[in-house]
């Protein structure tokens, strides 16, 4: 954002940089906006066709009209206010939501264009926000600009309402309110920029933080709002009033890896403090949870160059989609027959044992040093399998279990499901399985049997994640590499994103190719194993 925290003398591991009392903490508990809608709604009934309880189940709603009322009130130089705070937050931000239609399709194939969510939030906006407003405009702009629509749409419209948004986005924090269980001096808080949350020890505090568990497990859950006795929708709703912007914290920047400052907090502060020693000069680092470049980007607005922390999505529906057409394509049975036995499957997977519909792919290897930051993995496809098994083991060992066991889920007999069903879990993640499918439930090939590599099955499903990219990495590590713009540019961010997710991707690529090959040579007829002996 421009900002940063320098050392100007050393700290020494565990030792407090700062300390924030709650109460300027700027939240929906500490702004007096809640009160004031409250009170004009009990005033005038008859004009709340939205109420204030109805903006706070609509996610952010509150959060972001809060922040536009005290940027609104700072600029009154009303006191109290946070109006130093406000002065030195950014006003433009690189985040895509801020890109034109142009810049963003350079992230065409990226898990970021789907997240962006600018069409959600101006729904937002017109349907709860400003007509929200315009019930009491003078709560929001006092009674003298009550009827002036310039002054609200300076304050309150929707260029505000995205700047505000954003500001929440990328510098709040959660903060627990509920403190019942906090002793004084060793509390523990993880900074949890909104949606990430990362559990980390603070050196010399180990065996407190973990006598004290099932607290810091409460903080890091914070982010979902977890409830053993809420639905799982509910589970992943955050509380708004947990969400706080925090001076001075959120002035810290991050980079992979590199932290060496976490925030904990006491019943009455919030205290930053070193997780190792700072030398004179250096710059104060918090975690932003070391996220993926594709969640850097759409929250902050940067990228690491590089990032070992990079993930690319895969959809279950995708490894479904390669299970339907290897089957379709090995017995000939009919696609739709084939998509519905996956399909009870795969809603098995999902309703009874809470299965992800997305997996999380992760570089299997360091990324290179230099643009375009590719793959350091040294398989080979020119060499067996057998020739390369440890690096293959190693490089394997990173792919998600999850993710192999659905697949193989999909691949087994009825006699297995069933198994799996009875045992309530997914089948062992063995990425060199082969398994023998039968069509029972497929009319017309009760008989029919179809012998399937798992690797296979998930080399198709990334090939045709990988086909979703505009260009092939060899066009992206070459555009990336040719660019000359900005490392804050659209452009060249959005290629630094798509050049890491091509990179896993490919890699990935690589290893299951390598299984499949096996696989199919293990499974291989003796007569076209001779045959090949022959001639080789």
């Amino acid at each position: 954002m421009g900002r940063g925290l320098v050392a100007k003398r050393a700290f020494a591991e565990n030792e407090r940089v700062f300390s924030i009392p709650r109460k300027i903490l700027l939240n929906l508990g500490t702004s007096s906006l809640e009160s004031a809608c409250l009170a004009a709604e009990a005033n005038n009934p008859n004009l709340a066709r939205i109420s204030w309880s109805e903006l706070v189940d609509r996610g952010w709603c509150p959060l972001i009209l809060m922040m536009m009322f005290e940027n609104w009130r700072a600029a009154q130089v009303a006191e109290p206010s946070w109006g130093a705070y406000f002065g030195v937050m950014p006003d433009a931000f690189d985040t895509p939501m801020f890109w034109s239609p142009k810049d963003i399709e350079a992230l065409d194939g990226t898990d970021v264009v789907e997240k962006i969510g600018q069409a959600d939030a101006e729904q937002d906006f017109r349907e709860c926000v400003w007509p929200y407003i315009n019930q009491f405009p003078e709560v929001f702009v006092g009674e003298k600009n009550r009827d002036s629509l310039e002054h609200l749409k300076k304050y309150y419209g929707l260029d505000m309402y995205h700047r505000m948004g954003s500001l929440i986005l990328s510098r709040s924090f959660n903060v627990k309110r509920d403190l019942k269980h906090a002793d004084d001096d060793d509390t523990d808080i993880h900074s949890l920029p909104t949606e990430v949350g990362v559990q980390r020890n603070i050196p010399g505090e180990v065996e407190e933080l973990e006598a004290d568990e099932a607290q810091a497990d409460a903080v890091e859950e914070d982010s979902s709002d977890n409830d053993e006795n809420d639905s799982d929708e509910d589970e992943e709703e955050e509380d708004v009033r947990d969400i706080s912007m925090v001076p001075m914290a959120d002035m810290l920047n991050s980079r992979f890896g590199s932290e060496n400052t976490r925030l904990f907090y006491k019943r009455e502060v919030l205290e930053m403090r070193c997780t190792k020693s700072v030398a004179i000069g250096e710059q104060m680092l918090n975690t932003y949870g070391n996220p993926p470049n594709s969640d850097l980007l759409r929250r902050y607005g940067f990228v690491d160059e590089p990032n070992r922390g990079d993930l690319v999505e895969l959809s279950a529906e995708l490894v479904v989609q390669a299970f339907v057409d290897q089957v379709v394509s090995a017995s000939d049975a009919s696609p739709n027959d084939v998509r519905t036995l996956a399909s009870n499957r795969f809603e098995w997977a999902c309703t009874e044992l809470g299965m992800d519909e997305v997996f999380l792919l992760s570089r299997l290897s360091d990324p290179e040093p230099c643009v375009p930051y590719g793959s350091t993995m040294r398989l080979s496809t020119e060499q067996t399998a057998s020739s390369q098994k440890k690096l293959l083991s190693r490089a394997a060992s990173h792919i998600p279990e999850d993710l192999i066991s659905f697949a193989r889920l999909l691949c087994l007999p009825e006699t297995g499901f069933a198994k799996a069903q009875k045992r309530g879990a997914l089948p062992r993640a063995r990425l060199d399985a082969m398994e023998e499918l039968d069509l029972q439930g497929v009319e017309g090939h009760g008989t029919t049997r179809v012998l399937i590599a798992i690797a296979s099955i998930l080399l198709k499903a990334i090939e045709q994640r990988l086909a979703q990219y505009p260009t092939d990495w060899e066009d992206t590590a070459k555009a990336l590499k040719n660019c000359s713009n900005p490392p804050n540019s659209p452009r060249r961010m959005a290629l630094v994103v798509r050049a890491g997710d091509q990179t896993i991707l490919n890699e990935h690529v690589k290893v299951l190719a390598l299984y499949s090959a096996e696989a199919a040579q293990e499974h291989m007829p003796r007569k076209e194993l001779a045959k090949k002996a022959r001639f080789s």
